[in-house]
């Protein structure tokens, strides 16, 4: 018979209601490069909140990478000093529908990192953090960076500091919506999410602890003018955004020095979280591994199982960013393998070889990627004038603007997995 709780997990996908509404933060580019819906990203695990706001106020600790954001992910993505990241964000995390943030939304938005010595065990919470740029609102364009985001199809793209210290980090957006200001009680709404990296390259230098904030705590005060401002009456012109000053060390890269000795020490290597080089098909941080080979009936069964149970931790783990991978895993490998099983082809394996999941990622959001808001930001960052450069786009960056089982048990298993799908994408 087939397990039960496999039928009661479609049936609670079936009946739990679809993350949408808000805005979260779904999937990572480097360099131009997609990491993979929900890869190396700490997200809410019950998709129906996924894209809502903080709760518990100022000083929750989910004020950091947000819900779950205390637990670390199975991957962290290697990024070079000086990257730029793109980061999408969705109003429905499985990009069921279209849609980055509800346009009612005005607001603030902000990227900030913390350095950690060991991704999976520092805490998110506390100190360490520091604001590499942040925007409010653009009197140029006369929007509110949350509706350039719109504009930008849910994109935002920014460089990280060339003099950044090798090492894990945690990459933080903020999102402040602040358009809940005429009832009397400002209602300031918070948006933060985390993905982890791994800087290659870096320099020699530490980050100065005079320019790191706690988080919660960098921003204490409900008061806050910057959360209070009325978007509607108020002069933009005139609004600060709330937090620390902007730190972009961009002094001390010394890659070409490093690239002859330090580029060799293990220790300036990434060693927790890389995608492993033989994963068959990965979604968010879940990979598939190879199957053990078989040339018996018994053989294939248990291969076939193997196979089921690897896609049953795909699914249980799926974030709600989607289980397309989990989808690619038991329609071209799962069902493959039961398939051959039920018709007597007992040598396996199949050799898939580079096709599995090669369209798994989803199209860029009006095809093309936008520059770094903050393309050109320059001094040392050693000074708050030099940091304060930083915070919004240069006009320049502006302009240049992815044992055998019956075979009434296979089907089944296959049956509950199409419904999972359709209800967790």
């Amino acid at each position: 018979m087939h397990p039960p709780f496999l039928l009661t997990l479609g049936l609670a996908s079936l009946l739990a209601p679809l993350s949408s509404a808000h805005t979260t933060f779904t999937t990572l580019f480097i360099d131009d490069v997609n990491q993979g819906d929900g890869t190396c990203i700490r997200m809410a695990k019950e998709g129906n909140v996924a894209t809502h706001p903080i709760a518990g106020g100022l000083d929750s600790k989910d004020m950091a990478c947000g819900r779950n954001g205390q637990e670390a992910v199975a991957f962290t993505c290697p990024a070079a000093a000086g990257a730029k990241l793109t980061l999408e964000f969705r109003m429905w995390a499985d990009g069921s529908q279209p849609g980055s943030i509800d346009p009612s939304h005005l607001g603030v938005m902000a990227i900030y990192l913390k350095k950690v010595s060991d991704i999976k065990s520092d805490a998110a919470a506390g100190p360490g953090w520091f604001k590499i740029w942040d925007e409010g609102y653009d009197t140029a364009a006369k929007k509110w960076a949350t509706e350039k985001l719109i504009d930008d199809n849910g994109l935002l793209s920014v460089n990280l500091p060339s003099g950044l210290p090798t090492g894990y980090y945690l990459a933080r957006q903020e999102i402040i919506t602040i358009q809940n200001v005429t009832n009397g009680k400002p209602d300031p709404q918070f948006y933060v999410g985390c993905a982890q990296l791994y800087v290659e390259g870096g320099s020699d230098s530490s980050i100065p602890e005079d320019k790191t904030v706690s988080i919660p705590g960098h921003i204490d005060d409900p008061a806050d003018p910057g959360l209070t401002f009325n978007v509607y009456e108020g002069d933009g012109s005139t609004y600060k955004t709330p937090g620390p000053k902007v730190y972009f060390p961009t002094g001390g890269n010394n890659n070409k020095r490093r690239a002859a000795d330090d580029n060799n020490d293990d220790k300036k290597k990434e060693t927790d979280g890389l995608v492993p080089t033989d994963c068959l098909v990965k979604n968010a941080n879940w990979c598939a591994t190879t199957l053990t080979a078989y040339t018996d009936e018994a053989g294939c069964w248990a291969a076939a199982e193997e196979c089921y149970e690897q896609l049953d931790t795909c699914y249980n783990s799926a974030p709600p960013s989607g289980s397309k991978g989990c989808k690619v895993w038991e329609e071209q490998v799962c069902a493959v393998v039961s398939k051959g099983c039920e018709s007597g082809d007992f040598k396996g394996p199949p050799n898939f070889g580079d096709t599995l999941g090669d369209k798994i990622d989803q199209p860029i959001p009006g095809g093309k990627l936008p520059p770094a808001v903050n393309a050109g930001a320059g001094g040392d960052g050693d000074d708050g004038e030099e940091g304060d450069a930083a915070s919004t786009p240069t006009q320049a960056a502006a302009d240049t603007a992815e044992a055998p089982k019956p075979k009434l048990h296979r089907t089944k298993r296959r049956a509950s997995g199409r419904m999972r799908v359709a209800f967790a994408e």
